[in-house]
């Protein structure tokens, strides 16, 4: 099956992100056992480890989400669907992609707003004092990379039925 120029973009931005949310994960995974070893060896927790961990348990979520859609990781349930003909099948499909797409477009907008009124309240986190907005801003970014994502499974799910 031939993949077209948009689906390539996709992945590759998909695969990107993917990669981020990995590095999140072992930074997190790294700066919590350095403060803990710190806090109990040495009585010198490292300062702003809940901060970073929070802010990137933020990037962790977000920057996997496109890459998880792609590769159909997400948590489904399809017992209902599977005794529906294959029309009907097609629609509760496009149906739900089609909800998808229109509840992160919502996510987008939503998480742009938040940004600049955190930024313009100048919230930031409690112990480093490093500013929220920015995060919120990737994530919109990640939601509407997350849209694109949902709307390659639909196209793959029509050229599909269309053969």
């Amino acid at each position: 099956m031939k993949v077209s120029f948009f689906e390539k973009a996709i992945n590759g931005v998909s695969y990107a992100f993917n990669l981020l949310s990995s590095a999140a994960l072992a930074g997190m995974m790294l700066l919590t056992c350095a403060d803990v070893f710190m806090r109990y060896l040495f009585s010198r927790p490292i300062i702003g480890t809940y901060d970073l961990v929070s802010l990137m348990g933020a990037v962790l979520v977000a920057f996997a989400m496109p890459y998880t859609m792609l590769k159909k990781g997400h948590v489904s349930v399809e017992l209902l669907i599977q005794s529906l003909s294959g029309g009907k099948q097609l629609i509760v499909e496009t149906f739900t992609h089609l909800l998808g797409i229109s509840l992160f477009g919502v996510l987008i907008w939503q998480a742009i707003l938040l940004s600049r009124d955190m930024k313009a309240a100048g919230e930031v986190t409690p112990t480093l004092f490093l500013p929220f907005y920015p995060i919120l801003y990737c994530m919109a970014v990640c939601f509407f990379a997350l849209c694109l994502a949902i709307l390659v499974n639909l196209l793959r799910i029509w050229t599909k039925r269309a053969k």
